[in-house]
């Protein structure tokens, strides 16, 4: 007995991809301003709430490759976002802390992104968009696990 197959367009990961597209493009069109990329709006926000942490400490617990690390770190501290420091144990190691440019980019990205979240949920309620985050972590957490 066959199992019918889901057309490309209706299958899962197809919608997936085309939300995110689309979210991906809301949010950077709003970002443009302010000359930094969701990624790196992410990593200055990572260090607003985590204070100094290093290019691989960012790698690592986020998972972006050091490479793409790296280049957004390199674009905000040319930026003056970022600067970087010496590791008060491991003189080897660059800690990265944000500036106080940093500082006003992240909370003007932080209500950029609420601004692109309330537009891009509008058409939901609050608890429909509760469910979606839930299924969507328990999605993510399911294919982070089929990485690994």
């Amino acid at each position: 007995m066959s199992e019918a197959v889901t057309p490309w367009d209706d299958a899962f990961t197809h919608i997936l991809w085309r939300a995110q597209n689309a979210v991906h493009r809301k949010v950077q069109s709003k970002l443009d301003d302010s000359g930094v990329t969701a990624t790196q709006l992410g990593l200055a926000v990572h260090l607003d709430e985590l204070g100094p942490l290093s290019a691989a400490d960012l790698s690592r617990g986020f998972h972006i490759a050091p490479q793409s690390v790296g280049t957004a770190l390199n674009r905000l501290e040319k930026l003056d976002w970022v600067r970087r420091t010496p590791h008060p144990v491991y003189r080897r190691v660059v800690l990265y802390e944000l500036t106080s440019t940093g500082q006003a980019g992240v909370a003007y990205g932080r209500q950029t992104m609420a601004d692109v979240n309330d537009s891009v949920t509008s058409g939901l309620t609050s608890a429909e968009v509760a469910q979606l985050i839930r299924l969507l972590c328990t999605v993510t957490g399911q294919a982070d696990s089929l990485a690994s």
